[in-house]
């Protein structure tokens, strides 16, 4: 398997679900452990949102954890840090998407290397940029629109060499897609629960 820079974002308070989405649980496993497992032979890093939640993840996951370089800004805040301490191309993965595939993660590494990112997107247009592909080449710019308060991750990469790949393309890694699905609230955790097939939750 492929050695991925992969970086976890886990900074989101969960407030829609009453829980550290980390510590959300699916088929006796959190998502943390999940994803740890899933990226397994990795280089892993969990991005928090301060020094408090990184000691708790430290303590629970025995993982390495780095905190987001503007507190409370969102998931930009959490890829400059990612980007920062990787230098180098990153998996970001959501720590509330704890069904993606490992083959269609090393997919959108492998491909978004030579581009400053891979964005999955899907054929309405809407995109995926929490389970995508970045360069450190674009740290300058994200750091910009960190600058002007813009804290849409789209926009911090409109002016760059960015490969919009059609998610309908990765079907061949993940038939339903459900390495998309995030989980926000207790009926999607029910829906994630209900639906998952035996070999779908690895």
């Amino acid at each position: 398997m492929m050695r991925l820079n992969v970086a976890i974002l886990a900074g989101g308070k969960g407030s829609r679900i009453g829980l550290d989405k980390g510590f959300l649980e699916l088929r006796g496993k959190r998502f943390a452990e999940i994803l740890i497992e899933r990226f397994d032979g990795c280089n892993v890093v969990f991005v928090c949102r301060d020094d408090e939640q990184a000691d708790v993840y430290r303590r629970n996951f025995n993982c390495r954890v780095i905190v987001d370089s503007v507190k409370d800004f969102g998931p930009l805040a959490g890829i400059h840090s990612a980007l920062n301490y990787f230098r180098d191309y990153v998996l970001i993965v959501a720590v509330d998407m704890p069904l993606v595939k490992r083959k269609l993660a090393e997919f959108i590494y492998k491909k978004g290397r030579g581009y400053d990112a891979l964005i999955p997107m899907w054929s309405d247009g809407k995109l995926e940029p929490l389970l995508a592909c970045y360069s450190h080449n674009a740290i300058e710019e994200v750091e910009r629109c960190i600058r002007l308060g813009i804290r849409k991750v789209s926009r911090a990469f409109e002016r760059l060499n960015v490969l919009y790949y059609p998610i309908e393309n990765l079907k061949i890694f993940d038939e339903r897609l459900i390495s998309f699905v995030n989980v926000n609230t207790p009926k999607d955790l029910e829906m994630v629960r209900c639906s998952l097939t035996d070999s779908e939750d690895r």
